[in-house]
């Protein structure tokens, strides 16, 4: 368990400077907003960077508490000797043959956890299997795709721990009053293209649908006691990765109707176009018929219809793997066809799974697409 560093500044303009943190890979846990204030915790690593980015930005600040580096110095002083053997344990450890030793899950709630744990057993996740056979980045992707209230899911390892930490995207709320370009659907920022206003979004973020990309307004001193916000008309271009998924089950097992070779004729008259005889009685339950026509007399014309009628039944038949990847192909095509007509196809995959007779198979279309819905 790591020891974080907390701190504790003004909570003004606090989403961006999350945002700057984040963009300098300096995560950040704990976020706590109260009184005008807000308290988060780091790495102690980072604190010297985190402390540049608040005077830059001119924000006033508190350490709470220190830890990480700075208090493992304090304990090597005290306990030298019992500090170097477990540092020689730890890096006999780190330099293994590069396994992963387990997974560490961060969410709001259990819900959320079975679920995330659920994925990782379709990614086929097993403890001290080879780091390099998880795609990370495809697995946070299904995790945000999949799972109600996880605006971002970032999953990294830390030395031999799997470590998936999922957050809700805190959006600021600006004045109504201020014109919007909002997010017309989920993905993660690749282009945010500002033509006026203010961008709220920067590259990496993740958005969901309604979350505001541009905002009509411009300071003219940021975050400073000088400053003046001015209104101004939002426009611009967001562009996005989004993902197009669709889950589809299928039984390796079908019905179909077959013909049981039993079958038989029946002509029908027709003069004028009324028919001539009795009527015939169904002779088959279940049945398929092919219908041909003569028409003989010139002044007097007569229509002969004669029908053959085959008996069939239904039969219970397994479908070859040929069969299943052709179904699967239609399904393909269908979401391709979704796709937006200018969007930019990234990649494209399909998970199957087998479940006794039946094919479960994600399919997934990740595209770059604007994403701009609004002024």
């Amino acid at each position: 368990m790591k020891i974080l560093t907390v701190v504790e500044s003004e909570d003004r303009n606090s989403q961006r400077l999350l945002n700057t943190f984040l963009d300098k890979n300096i995560a950040v846990r704990k976020v706590i907003r109260k009184d005008g204030k807000i308290t988060f915790s780091i790495e102690d690593c980072y604190l010297e960077q985190v402390e540049k980015t608040l005077k830059a930005c001119r924000v006033q600040y508190t350490v709470k508490r220190r830890g990480g580096s700075y208090l493992t110095k304090k304990l090597v002083l005290r306990y030298s000797s019992l500090v170097i053997a477990a540092i020689l344990t730890i890096t006999a450890i780190c330099l293994g043959s590069g396994l992963c030793l387990g997974v560490e899950i961060e969410c709001l709630n259990g819900t959320q956890k079975a679920q995330i744990e659920t994925i990782l057993e379709e990614f086929q996740y097993k403890k001290f299997m080879q780091k390099s056979s998880l795609d990370t980045k495809a697995l946070s992707m299904e995790i945000t795709s999949r799972i109600d209230g996880a605006g971002f899911a970032n999953c990294y390892f830390d030395g031999g721990i799997l470590k998936i930490d999922v957050k809700q995207v805190h959006t600021d709320k600006e004045e109504s009053e201020y014109s919007q370009i909002v997010a017309a659907r989920d993905g993660i920022i690749t282009r945010v293209l500002v033509y006026s206003g203010t961008a709220m979004v920067q590259a990496g973020d993740v958005v969901k649908a309604g979350d505001v990309l541009i905002a009509g307004y411009v300071d003219t001193y940021p975050d400073t006691e000088d400053n003046e916000r001015i209104a101004v008309e939002a426009a611009g271009e967001v562009y996005a990765e989004c993902a197009y998924t669709q889950r589809v089950t299928l039984s390796s097992k079908s019905v179909e109707k077959v013909r049981t070779g039993k079958s038989y004729e029946n002509t029908a008259i027709y003069l004028f176009g009324k028919p001539i005889g009795k009527t015939h009685t169904q002779e088959y339950e279940f049945f398929e018929s092919v219908t041909e026509t003569k028409t003989f007399g010139s002044v007097i014309p007569v229509k002969a219809v004669t029908t053959t009628y085959y008996e069939v039944e239904n039969r219970e038949i397994t479908l070859s793997d040929e069969q299943i990847d052709a179904q699967i192909s239609v399904y393909e095509m269908q979401l391709w066809q979704e796709l937006p007509p200018q969007a930019k196809l990234l990649k494209n995959y399909t998970l199957r799974k087998r479940v006794d007779n039946l094919h479960i198979i994600d399919i997934y279309y990740i595209v770059e697409q604007a994403i701009c819905q609004g002024v």
